[in-house]
């Protein structure tokens, strides 16, 4: 009598590998023992990496695999041998599958579509931004200049206060001395 675990083909295993919740130890220990094959995951002998750290590495593709690979076998072969149909039209499947070949299609002419426009905008964007960076550049040059213009003019203005104190100071002492040369 042949145990349940040795009855799951090799694509109910890999499909089990390939999902999150199995554990690579539970399904090593499902392989019948009559294989020949070293099951670790870690070969000592060969520095080469096994069967089954190569499947775990792809294990992420399996569920996709087990998925075209029904589809493919249909197109190719017309048959649908892996997924255990034996005779079943093919015809209803050709067009739901061109259903939704021309359904994608139109998905991506609209994402064309709004790629074009969007990279459009993006170019009027780049554009506003470059004279966006132009008038900055402007009015801080401006700035510059304003910044300049008011320095030399507080030096200017200093300049004038202490020529016109010297001057109210002389004009002062000028003063004092004639009305001190007119009373004596």
């Amino acid at each position: 009598m042949v145990k349940a675990s040795q009855k799951k083909s090799d694509i109910d295993r890999l499909i089990d590998l390939a999902s999150d919740e199995a554990k690579p130890e539970r399904i090593l220990e499902e392989v019948p023992p009559s294989s020949n094959r070293s099951l670790s995951l870690e070969d000592q002998k060969d520095p080469r990496p096994s069967m089954w750290r190569l499947l775990l590495q792809l294990r992420v593709l399996l569920p996709y695999l087990a998925r075209v690979l029904p589809l493919l076998e249909r197109g190719l072969l017309g048959t649908a041998v892996l997924s255990g149909g034996g005779s079943a039209p093919a015809s209803a499947d050709v067009h739901r599958l061109d259903r939704e070949i021309e359904e994608i299609q139109g998905s991506n002419r609209d994402l064309a579509h709004q790629l074009k426009n969007q990279s459009g905008e993006l170019q009027a964007l780049q554009e506003r931004l470059g004279m966006l960076d132009a008038s900055v550049a402007r009015a801080t040059q401006r700035q510059d200049e304003i910044a300049e213009s008011v320095a030399a003019l507080n030096k200017a203005v200093k300049g004038w206060a202490i020529v016109i104190v010297v001057l109210l100071l002389g004009l002062v002492g000028a003063t004092i001395f004639l009305a001190l040369n007119h009373h004596s």
